[in-house]
């Protein structure tokens, strides 16, 4: 299932639907929190996660809901929430940023 794919990066032998992933995954030794594991450490490599995946497993079963059962999935495991600030890049900002930070309205004084 390409929602296992996407949470762990690897072909898992689960069967059933969204509902019962968080489960299965369990069994199969992926729990909360070796998934929180995983994703700091990708985070802090600046890689992506969920991991990605093709776009035609995503078209199989339609992009929203794919991505509406992957958000429902990372809900259950207490892995849902914004993107990290850790995947800001970490260099000094080229003259185009520079001169967008600098731009100021007439009004500002």
């Amino acid at each position: 299932m390409e929602l296992a794919w996407a949470l762990t990066g690897e072909a898992l032998p689960v069967t059933g639907d969204a509902a019962g992933l968080v489960a299965e995954l369990a069994r199969l030794g992926w729990d909360a929190e070796r998934l929180t594991t995983l994703r700091a450490e990708r985070m802090r490599r600046r890689l992506p996660w969920p991991f990605p995946i093709g776009l035609d497993a995503r078209e199989e079963l339609g992009f929203a809901r794919f991505d509406a059962l992957l958000a429902r999935v990372r809900k259950e495991l207490g892995l849902a929430g914004t993107r990290s600030r850790a995947q800001a890049p970490v260099r000094p900002p080229n003259a185009d940023e520079r001169r967008l930070l600098a731009d100021r309205p007439p009004h500002w004084g």
